[in-house]
């Protein structure tokens, strides 16, 4: 076979050994210079591309990032939600980490945290095929110990939201704020307060029914099992939690849930039940989510 046949074979895929010996060369000049090094002189480089362009040949992430020791991704990991891209937090969330990463020359995958995920330590193995630098995770439970194996494996690791041990994080004052919202509520004459609460192993949802429950205690509001019901953070749950709530006889006058989208489902509950707000219930959210401005009522929220 000739050169000219060799490299415009249809069925062939080239490898950079392949490079090297159409230019004459060694594989590390072809690195160089599909890095765009200036260890290598000009003409050489030109040469080498040329022929890269004209065969076709494309290398490998994992390849291309142990030449410059770094793959140029950012992983985001996210809880295991049906939808969870459509979900407020998350898509929210989501853009801005995107304008953050991209104005620093980083690309961005997302990988969601399911059983199968965590079981085969797929993280780990991504980052040690180099096919990305560090991982940020959004939503993660406190059970979720493989990330600290990931990060003690040498990964950057940083939870949005949410701890977990040593692990570096960015989280907000969930107690205060939850406080802030009840104290708010007591303010305007409540002293029967529900709550819509989250998962117990979700770091926001811990902290804000804390903020909750001190606030109940410091400001001698009434306390009672019929006034905590459990959601799990969708409009749904919202829903369900809520008409709980209104069915006992002695019902909360305010509600406060953890988050925006369980308060949207607490609304279709309460206008459901024939019931007004706030004139007849009081309703506070928690995240302050672009949706919460745009239902009617708009949505008492902490920002």
């Amino acid at each position: 076979m000739t050169m000219s046949q060799k490299e415009n074979s249809p069925k062939k895929r080239y490898t950079i050994r392949d490079i090297a010996e159409m230019a004459g060369v060694s594989r590390s000049t072809v690195s160089l210079a599909l890095n765009d090094s200036d260890k290598i002189n000009a003409k050489t480089k030109q040469k080498v591309l040329e022929i890269i362009e004209r065969v076709g040949y494309r290398p490998s992430a994992i390849a291309r990032s142990l030449v410059r020791q770094k793959a140029g991704v950012i992983c985001v990991i996210l809880p295991q939600l049906g939808h969870v891209v459509s979900d407020f937090y998350f898509s929210e969330s989501l853009s801005g980490i995107l304008d953050v990463v991209t104005a620093h020359g980083y690309h961005l995958v997302l990988e969601m945290a399911t059983t199968e995920f965590k079981s085969r330590k797929k993280a780990l193995t991504l980052y040690r095929q180099r096919v990305m630098d560090g991982v940020l995770c959004v939503g993660n439970l406190t059970t979720d110990t493989y990330l600290i194996e990931l990060a003690e494996a040498g990964c950057p690791v940083v939870l949005v939201n949410s701890t977990l041990g040593n692990l570096p994080h960015v989280i907000g004052a969930n107690v205060q704020a939850a406080y802030r919202a009840v104290t708010h509520l007591a303010s305007l004459g409540h002293t029967r307060i529900g709550h819509i609460r989250g998962s117990e192993f979700v770091t926001t949802a811990i902290h804000r029914t804390e903020g909750y429950l001190r606030a109940v205690e410091d400001l001698g509001l009434e306390k009672s099992d019929d006034l905590l019901a459990q959601g799990y953070f969708d409009r749904e749950s919202g829903y369900m939690a809520t008409k709980w709530l209104l069915s006992h006889s002695k019902r909360p006058t305010a509600i406060y849930s953890v988050n925006d989208m369980m308060a949207i489902g607490a609304m279709d509950a309460i206008k459901e039940a024939g019931l007004r707000i706030p004139d007849d219930i009081a309703l506070f959210g928690g995240d302050d989510i672009l949706l919460a401005q745009y239902v009617q009522p708009p949505l008492s929220t902490i920002r």
